[in-house]
């Protein structure tokens, strides 16, 4: 995927809500001391939508895919990972590439560290809450629960 546009990529803080199905997701892996990323994509266009602009959003690391989001797919997806440095792309495609945007973030996970990252992609079709400009993404690591 070549870089044609610029998303506008967050910090995930403390103070921001996650989405109640990425809250779960993340308590889960959390739980079980999984090592990965959880990516999720509020994409609100209808499945049965018929638009040449609707985005695919996607996670790829050396080139290989490891998840996909589509307008069908309304749940987060963890990707396993092993600890040690990553280097991941993130990015939303569309069939006219001039309206594709990636971006490269380089993240170095510890055991039981989660990378979340939430993207909210231009979506021209929807009718209510205004889309973004351009592509959005919200990324942060949440380290391993303590226990005790």
């Amino acid at each position: 995927m070549t870089d044609t546009g610029r998303p506008s990529v967050k910090a995930l803080d403390g103070s921001q809500r996650l989405p109640l199905l990425v809250r779960w997701c993340l308590k889960r892996a959390r739980r079980k001391g999984r090592t990965g990323v959880l990516v999720f994509a509020e994409i609100r266009e209808p499945v049965r939508s018929l638009t040449h602009k609707a985005g695919i959003v996607s996670v790829r690391e050396e080139g290989v895919e490891l998840c996909s989001r589509d307008r069908g797919a309304k749940t987060p997806r963890f990707i396993e990972l092993p600890p040690g440095p990553h280097r991941l792309e993130f990015g939303v495609t569309r069939m006219k590439a001039s309206g594709s945007t990636s971006f490269l973030q380089v993240v170095d996970l510890k055991e039981g560290e989660t990378l979340v990252a939430l993207c909210d992609p231009v979506q021209s079709n929807v009718f209510y809450r205004r889309s973004p400009d351009v592509d959005s993404w919200v990324i942060g690591v949440f380290p391993n629960r303590e226990k005790g």
